[in-house]
Order: C-alpha cells, then structure tokens, then sequence
C-alpha cells in the first residue's frame, strides 16, 4: 500500500459529504452514527463538536448495509413493481340519453 491509498483510506468527511455519498440525508447518517451503526469520528470545535466519517468506514458500511436495502431487494426479482398511480384506470361518467325512435 502506497502512501496515495493510505490518504484516500484515511480521508474525513462531513456529515453532509457522507450523506451524500450515501444518497441519504445528513439526518440519517447522523442517527446511524448515534445508533452504531456507522463509525464516526468526535472533533470539538469552539462549544461544539462535529463528526467526521472515514472513507474507509463509508465504504465499510456501503457494502455491508446498502446492498441489502430498496424496493428491488424487498420485493424480490419476479414480483411485478407496484401500480404507479397514473397507471390507474379512470372510471369517467356520462350521462348518456336514450336514443329516441
């Protein structure tokens, strides 16, 4: 390992710069982080602190925990996706007069 794969391992990302990695919200990565789920690191900052993950973590947990999420996933590959609602059939009434002889 090369010094260049050490500092892209090793590189912090915000909560928001995660978050987006992720495709979730800055919210969500936040609960998974107080949850355990994702490795973070604390660095205080004034009367705050921030939290930054690894590269490496995010990775970690890309490949251990998104791949088993989504519809596709949920539904399996031979169930027919869910009807969309402009497939909907739209029932129109009309009042239609008898034909007068």
């Amino acid at each position: 390992m090369n010094a260049a794969e050490t500092d892209t391992q090793d590189a912090l990302l915000s909560l928001r710069d995660a978050a987006a990695a992720l495709g979730l919200r800055p919210a969500t990565v936040k609960q998974y982080i107080l949850r355990g789920q994702l490795a973070a690191i604390r660095v205080p900052r004034g009367n705050m602190t921030r939290l930054f993950v690894t590269s490496a973590e995010l990775e970690r947990y890309r490949r251990a925990s998104l791949g088993a999420q989504g519809w596709t996933n949920r539904r399996g590959p031979t169930s027919p996706a869910p009807p969309s609602p402009s497939d909907a059939p739209i029932a129109i009434a009309r009042d239609v007069a008898a034909p007068s002889s």
